[in-house]
């Protein structure tokens, strides 16, 4: 016959197993979602870099066009 005691002790252990392998998965999880949002916030950067970039390039092409481009210079759609 097996000791109550012993028994319980032993459902104990297996469950503490348990909650470290559970625990250790977990881990794992947060590491390598920790690594996705870090790549992802690079991404970002980098993309807000180049839409920053691109936003003042149209703003110098827009204000250049402006000055340049006249109605009265412009040839009639016949032409």
């Amino acid at each position: 016959m097996t000791n109550p005691l012993e028994s319980s002790l032993t459902k104990l252990h297996e469950r503490m197993v348990e909650l470290e392998m559970q625990i250790t998965h977990l881990q794992r999880t947060v590491g390598d979602l920790d690594q996705v949002v870090l790549s992802q916030q690079k991404q970002i950067d980098a993309l807000a870099r180049e839409l920053s970039a691109t936003v003042s390039q149209m703003a110098s092409i827009g204000s250049a066009g402006a000055e340049v481009r006249k109605p009265e210079d412009e040839k009639p759609p016949h032409y």
